[in-house]
């Protein structure tokens, strides 16, 4: 009965310790705003934005009849940057910034004027001016994707983070209640709560590994295509980034469970081995 008991205890620790790695990792990877950054950064992000930006900007500039370089450099790199960790902070930290495209409105009129070789305007021409350069600073918004729902994203982030704070602490006390239990149903024999540890660890790794083998072999992550090339590059590599951690921890606890089951194994055969020694002596 014990036995049962120690194995039942074991599949318990192992989807509590499986649950709580999977809450570990999401919030030090998706749910950071400091890694989301840091990922972005390492994949030139924001230049690569500038490129996406400039070349939206230029199927207007066709249908406008307008010269060419009345789109250059009306953004800035660090406009994108800066616009970019404003959204962030919105979904992150709930600021409710706005996207301010007044520069890029002034850079642009300024520019008509000077393609058009005037500043004033018959009040049709203005009109359209006016129109494509409402088109050009919501194409920048979208772009950049700055959809006004940024305060939404930011309930369901605060709704996230308060259900992962309840359950870490609930995990904690399963786990810390389940290790206690099955030392005191191996008092007698340690050997026997290293081997329901062991085979706790190895219920995780074999767990991790097969899910990162089954997602990489259901899903092709390296065709992930999502809104623009920009961001499918940068989230291809957080999802990679995330299936590697799940495939090396995986590896790392079932290597420490398997360990853990040869040695308590060992413990077992050369205690009982020096008993029937003893009791052979004696006899």
């Amino acid at each position: 009965m014990k036995t049962i008991i120690r194995y039942i205890l074991s599949v318990i620790l192992a989807i509590s310790i499986i649950i709580l790695f999977f809450i570990n990792l999401s919030s030090s990877t998706i749910l950071k705003e400091q890694y989301v950054i840091s990922k972005l950064e390492e994949k030139d992000y924001y230049n690569k934005m500038f490129e996406q930006v400039k070349s939206n900007f230029e199927n207007y500039i066709y249908q406008s009849g307008l010269d060419e370089n009345v789109i250059e450099n009306i953004v800035t790199k660090q406009k994108i940057e800066d616009d970019t960790k404003i959204i962030l902070r919105n979904m992150y930290d709930g600021l409710n910034e706005k996207i301010n495209t007044d520069e890029i409105r002034d850079n642009l009129s300024k520019k008509i004027n000077e393609s058009l070789g005037t500043s004033e305007h018959s009040q049709t021409q203005q009109k359209a001016i006016d129109t494509f350069i409402q088109h050009i600073c919501k194409e920048y918004e979208n772009t950049i994707l700055h959809f006004n729902i940024e305060e939404q994203v930011n309930r369901q982030y605060v709704k996230i983070k308060d259900f992962i704070d309840i359950a870490k602490k609930i995990l904690l006390v399963v786990i810390g209640v389940d290790f206690v239990t099955i030392i005191v149903l191996s008092l007698r024999r340690i050997y026997k709560f290293v081997l329901s540890t062991g085979v706790a660890s190895s219920i995780v790794g074999l767990f991790l590994t097969f899910t990162n083998i089954f997602i990489t072999s259901k899903i092709k992550v390296h065709t992930i295509t999502i809104l623009n090339d920009s961001i499918s590059e940068a989230l291809r590599d957080i999802i990679q980034d995330i299936l590697t951690t799940v495939m090396n921890y995986g590896l790392i606890f079932l290597g420490v469970g398997i360990i853990l089951i040869i040695s308590s194994n060992l413990v077992h055969y050369i205690r009982k081995a020096r008993k029937t020694k003893e009791e052979n002596q004696a006899n």
